[in-house]
């Protein structure tokens, strides 16, 4: 279970993004980019909070088939945490991104720096780095 504390913490921390933005938001959220960076795929606002609380519950489940995988191995868990930890932050910071992206386009033109990508994978890393040293005390 305490692999699915990050994805929770991840979905709690989009949705006060959503909900800080939501009064700039256009009535057409991009919610897919191409490889480009530019939108090929929109939703409803509410559609649009549906599916990133959607994407962390897959995310949690995924980790749940995972712990009870490596259950017997402690040295597994510990990776585990730390990879959990890099993957909600990195999906926290990629969909508030793109809120932040679409907020500011007035539901046209969307587009997503190509940067953006390098600096979600940043995050994680930063995230599952400091998280994987802080449980070297614990393991």
């Amino acid at each position: 279970m305490e692999a699915t504390v990050p994805f929770a913490g991840g979905a709690v921390i989009t949705g006060v993004a959503f909900l800080l933005f939501k009064g700039s938001l256009p009535d057409r959220i991009a919610t897919h980019f191409t490889l480009g960076g530019s939108a090929d795929g929109y939703s409803s606002p509410g559609t649009t909070l549906g599916q990133y609380m959607l994407l962390f519950a897959i995310q949690a489940i995924g980790a749940l088939g995972v712990v009870f995988s490596v259950k017997a191995a402690p040295r597994a868990a510990r990776g585990l945490r730390a990879f959990c930890c890099g993957l909600a932050a990195g999906t926290a910071y990629d969909l508030i991104a793109t809120l932040w992206v679409v907020s500011d386009s007035s539901g046209r033109n969307v587009h997503l720096p190509s940067y953006q990508w390098a600096v979600d994978v940043l995050v994680g890393a930063v995230v599952a780095a400091a998280a994987w040293f802080a449980s070297r005390s614990r393991a």
